[in-house]
């Protein structure tokens, strides 16, 4: 079992779902979220379990860096 409790688990996840995806897991597909926890997954693991089951073959660790890093990467002047 993890160390947070899981109201506090559940809010951490909630943050990578929004960093990542920009939605709350709640806008995502129900998953089994107690028995992740209970499992002893962390919030990153339940996250990417949740990744690879909504959306298969993605990436999403670098999602938003890769973005942002398109846009520093300009030219100054456009």
């Amino acid at each position: 079992m993890s160390p947070l409790n899981f109201d506090t688990w559940m809010r951490n996840l909630d943050e990578i779902c929004y960093s990542q995806l920009g939605v709350s897991y709640q806008d995502l597909p129900d998953q089994p979220f107690k028995d992740w926890y209970n499992d002893g997954l962390t919030p990153e693991d339940a996250f990417f379990e949740m990744a690879e089951t909504s959306y298969p073959g993605a990436e999403f660790s670098n999602v938003y860096y890769q973005e942002f890093d398109e846009y520093t990467d300009a030219d100054p002047g456009l």
